[in-house]
């Protein structure tokens, strides 16, 4: 009579060795040392396996759950640093985006642009990309750049609807071209 394995539902032969719940079905050895690390009850009556039978298989056990745990210490390793890189890149910008504010105030516009263009064609965060598209357009309407301020911030609160300041700017560019109502448009928007 032919027996087969209640985990993998191939024959047990003669020669391979197997196991038997208290229930007396049968399975590979290899097929049962998987299936106790997830359960140490018979998969097919649910009934426990003897403590015996577990003794056997504890070293392996344990040295699964080890593996298990220096692999999820490992991926916990790796999303701490992932975090810090994105602190880092957050604080990186920020000290960007004062320097930025500085030219601004210093009115050194253009060297203001020019490096807003340095991080164009950066991988950047959406958020990112939306504060440097805002700058943009803020430093173009400071330089009466009326049309390219418009294009910019146009493109900026298509893109994140809720931007006050984009609005603001935008609507202050609308009315130094005398687009009175797209300016109004505009600062309607900016609450």
């Amino acid at each position: 009579m032919v027996t087969y394995c209640i985990i993998c539902h191939l024959s047990i032969k003669g020669i391979d060795s197997s196991y038997v719940c208290p229930n007396g079905h049968p399975a590979h050895t290899d097929c049962l040392k998987e299936w106790l690390l997830h359960s140490s009850n018979c998969p097919l009556c649910r009934e426990p396996y003897s403590n015996g039978l577990l003794d056997k298989f504890k070293d392996f056990i344990k040295l699964r759950e080890d593996e298990k745990l220096a692999t999820l210490d490992n991926e916990l390793k790796i999303e701490e640093l992932r975090k810090m890189e994105e602190v880092t890149s957050k604080m990186i910008f920020l000290k960007f985006i004062e320097s930025i504010d500085i030219l601004i105030s210093e009115q050194e516009y253009d060297y203001a642009l020019s490096r807003l263009e340095l991080h164009e064609d950066a991988n950047l965060s959406n958020s990112i990309e939306q504060d440097i598209l805002f700058l943009k357009g803020k430093i173009n309407y400071l330089r009466g750049r009326y049309d390219l301020a418009i294009n910019q911030l146009f493109k900026l609160v298509k893109e994140k609807y809720n931007y006050p300041d984009g609005f603001s700017y935008l609507g202050k560019a609308y009315e130094a071209l005398g687009l009175d109502d797209k300016a109004k448009w505009a600062y309607e928007r900016v609450n």
